[in-house]
This record gives C-alpha cells, sequence and structure tokens, in this order.
C-alpha cells in the first residue's frame, strides 16, 4: 500500500496515512482538528540505504531540454538546419 501526504485547509497540518490506490480520498480526516477538509498533497520521494557513508551516490535531477526527437533533448544528435 502507498503512503499518501495530505495537507489540512483548516489547521494546515500535514499528515499521511497508508491508503489502497483505488481508494479515493473520502473518509480522510486532519489526526489534529479532525477536518474532513483535507487535500492529498505531491510528496518528495526518499529512499536511504546502509553502507559506507563516505561512498555516496547522489543521482541529478533529469534536465528539462525543450525538445522532442532532434529537438535537443533526445540525444540522437541530429541538428536542426
Amino acid at each position: 500500500m502507498p503512503m499518501y501526504e495530505y495537507g489540512c485547509q483548516v489547521c494546515n497540518s500535514r499528515f499521511d496515512r497508508l491508503r489502497r490506490m483505488d481508494e479515493d480520498d473520502a473518509g480522510v480526516t486532519c489526526p489534529h482538528c479532525q477536518s474532513a477538509q483535507v487535500q492529498r498533497q505531491l510528496s518528495v520521494f526518499a529512499a536511504h540505504s546502509r553502507g559506507n557513508s563516505q561512498a555516496r551516490t547522489e543521482v541529478a535531477a533529469p534536465v528539462a531540454s525543450g525538445g522532442g526527437c532532434c529537438g535537443g533533448g533526445c540525444g540522437c544528435g541530429a541538428r536542426a538546419a
């Protein structure tokens, strides 16, 4: 089951809920003020692993280049005239 992050529109608190993917957001209430006025938020994915702390690997975010094939984003090497 995925974990979803919610934001309360009444008290501005943020909280997480484990929900099945096919469930809608009905029935989710804020644990702080019990309001049903909550909205699913975009969450940041994080992964942790055990290992050598000096051998860190970071993955760069993809760079938006603004083009499809031959527009500079596909890497095919073709250049527009």
